[in-house]
């Protein structure tokens, strides 16, 4: 602690240009997490006063991916590698502090959140090594492995840094448990012991540099990722006894993908800043699955190609410290080569749109302006607009373009030190999966969807209140509250008899969330901490099918977690404890009601740091072996003209875990 300290103080001199000073952002040093021993950035993060972690959205696009943590005040220039891992990387003791930027800051581009983290690292020479050694053994004897290897050399305003890391665990739905099939009465047709194999294995490869060139500098950033999931479900009847013994579905997943992405960032004047954004990637997904039904052999073969051209330019002109303005624009083509191939018994299952060749050329223009109105306000608003024109071939053949307006408006007010009101007003457009557009099917469900090439983007106009209250010196409690009109709501319609993703017209949404730190040295454990999250959700969209109100598809009633934390310096330890709340995700076929339910989750862990450099983490997870359940309503027909016909359930139960790690940083 005493060495991250003295680099803190060093750094002061040489790190990235912080916003602190100029804004009253608030600002977290090293020394603020040192009783913790934080291994990583993103232990850091998880430990901030009022911040919850967002990883951003895998979408199309690179602005509208955005997560809600800088580096440097910069976003890292990559889509596929996730900040969660970004940040997992970065040593604690390459980190000086970090900034929470709440309400905006000029020359920070918010992306239409209300509240930031800026991780500032040390910019002294340094040259940083980790090995990550891991093992989950489970309940049920078995034994997987992962391993990581970092590397990471900065001097300045350059740096170097690669990691590989390879893993083979648990994919979250392994487990034993049972079958049951009812029928609409709720007489009992079928009872089976049901078993569920899920197991993730991959190789990711990440590379980045950065250097000062023609007086500005240049990021770079690669990845490769070979991945793969391979599923099995078995299902064995003991009642009835009508001469079947079991079913069993399998399904192997490979997702192989690969980025290349880069910035630069140069000064054009003494106020004015130009930033250049460029990335490419392209992956490759395939899906076989066979199923066999007392005999009877079903096999689906899905695959696609697709890609993704992102080319980003902002400039920033900032003509005092309380007022920047920022435009620019972004440019993108996007592609989805897809082919679904389902058979029964060798003969084929004609499924609409089962081929499909889908490209979209989008284009965004956009002016921001934040100002700082004196001490306790800050204003930000954006002027933006998207074309697009989207394109379809195959069994299918369309085009349509596409013109949205999209403005935004961030007011924050800050009463008192201790108090912040946030306000956002904004358009949002959603970002199309091309993967709708091509069948699919699910064999474990039983489920086949339809492609459909007339989706639209979803719209939202979205009001949205935050109010946070610091108290008790680091303790604070934040209430947010969003209002969500939906337009085009994409959801499930019918498309030649099929289910199919589509827009079944307008709905709302509204999101009330609580968050929660709290120091417990009041309490009695002077080391002691309380974090937790909590978000209740409403929404309401007519059912194409019946007519009626109802959720819309997947959206849960209600999220959250508590983390408990413990620091015992003496004992060179920390203590945790996690709770996680069930979920409960429902989707409204046009001829069933599915719901994917979990249940409550509980982790402890213990980690020990008997010196710098070195930590060994023990945790056992999932101790209340939570349940995992499908549950399937099946009516035969739409669900407005003919009763239910059966109800199908399929249940296991997670195995408990031991996990060991241990991290050695040189």
């Amino acid at each position: 602690m005493i060495l991250i300290g003295a680099l803190a103080l060093v750094a002061a001199q040489t790190e990235a240009p912080s916003v602190a000073h100029r804004t009253g952002t608030g600002s977290y040093p090293a020394a603020f997490f040192a009783s913790a021993r934080p291994n990583t950035a993103f232990d850091m993060i998880a430990r901030l006063p009022g911040f919850t972690f967002d990883p951003g959205q895998s979408v199309r696009g690179f602005g509208g991916a955005a997560g809600n943590v800088l580096i440097d005040g910069e976003r890292p220039p990559t889509k596929t590698d996730t900040l969660d891992d970004i940040l997992k990387r970065i040593p604690a003791s390459s980190v000086a502090r970090i900034e929470v930027i709440r309400g905006g800051a000029p020359g920070i581009d918010m992306q239409g959140r209300t509240v930031l983290a800026n991780v500032i690292l040390v910019h002294t020479a340094r040259t940083e090594m980790t090995a990550t050694g891991i093992t989950n053994v489970y309940t049920d004897g078995r034994a997987l492995p992962t391993g990581q290897l970092e590397f990471t050399r900065r001097n300045g305003d350059r740096s170097l840094s690669g990691s590989a890391r390879y893993y083979d665990e648990e994919g979250g739905e392994q487990g034993t448990g049972l079958q049951r099939i009812t029928d609409g009465s709720g007489a009992l047709l079928r009872d089976a012991f049901g078993r569920k194999n899920d197991i993730d294995k991959g190789l990711e490869l990440r590379g980045g540099m950065q250097t000062p060139l023609l007086g500005g500098t240049l990021n770079l950033n690669t990845s490769i990722n070979l991945t793969g999931t391979d599923q099995d479900e078995l299902h064995r009847f003991r009642q009835p006894e009508d001469g079947r013994v079991s079913e069993r579905i399998s399904d192997r997943y490979r997702r192989p993908s690969g980025e290349i992405g880069g910035d630069f960032t140069t000064q054009i004047g003494p106020k004015t800043e130009l930033k250049i954004v460029a990335l490419q990637s392209l992956r490759r997904r395939t899906h076989d699955s066979t199923s066999d039904e007392g005999g009877v052999l079903t096999n689906l073969s899905e695959a696609y190609t697709a890609g993704e051209s992102i080319l980003r330019t902002t400039v920033t002109y900032e003509p005092s410290p309380s007022l920047s303005v920022e435009g620019g624009g972004e440019v993108a083509y996007n592609f989805l080569n897809g082919q679904t191939r389902l058979t029964e018994e060798d003969v084929p299952v004609a499924v609409p749109n089962a081929n499909a060749q889908v490209q979209e050329k989008r284009g965004e223009a956009f002016v921001t302006a934040t100002w700082r109105i004196g001490r306790r306000v800050t204003l930000e608003a954006t002027a933006r607009a998207e074309a697009s024109a989207i394109s379809q071939q195959g069994d299918i053949s369309s085009s349509e373009s596409f013109f949205f307006p999209k403005p935004r408006v961030l007011l924050t007010w800050s009463p008192s030190e201790d108090f912040q009101v946030r306000t956002r007003f904004e358009r949002e457009v959603s970002q199309l999966d091309f993967a709708d557009f091509v069948a699919k099917a699910n064999l474990s469900s039983g489920v086949v969807s339809a492609g459909n090439g007339n989706l639209q983007p979803e719209r939202r106009w979205v009001i949205e209140a935050a109010l946070e209250k610091h108290f008790w010196n680091s303790a604070d409690v934040v209430l947010t509250m969003r209002h969500q009109a939906l337009q085009q709501v994409i959801d499930q319609v019918p498309v030649d008899g099929f289910n199919a993703p589509g827009n079944i017209g307008n709905g709302r949404r509204d999101v009330v969330q609580l968050d929660l730190t709290l120091p417990l040295e009041r309490f009695g454990l002077r080391g002691g901490l309380l974090k937790g999250t909590g978000t209740w959700l409403h929404s309401r969209v007519r059912d194409p099918t019946t007519g009626e109100q109802r959720r819309i598809s997947l959206d849960e009633p209600f999220a959250g977690s508590l983390t408990l934390t413990d620091d015992l310096p003496r004992l060179n330890s920390t203590w945790t404890i996690e709770l996680t709340s069930g979920t409960r995700q429902t989707s409204y076929l046009i001829d069933e009601i599915d719901s994917e339910i979990e249940a409550a989750n509980l982790n402890v862990s213990w980690e020990y740091k008997p010196r710098p450099g070195l930590a060994i983490l023990a945790q056992l997870t999932n101790v209340t072996r939570h349940s995992l359940e499908r549950l399937q309503q099946l009516y035969g027909g739409l669900r407005s003209v003919v009763p239910l016909a059966e109800t199908q359930q399929f249940q296991v139960r997670i195995p408990a875990a031991v996990y060991l790690r241990v991290r050695r940083t040189w």
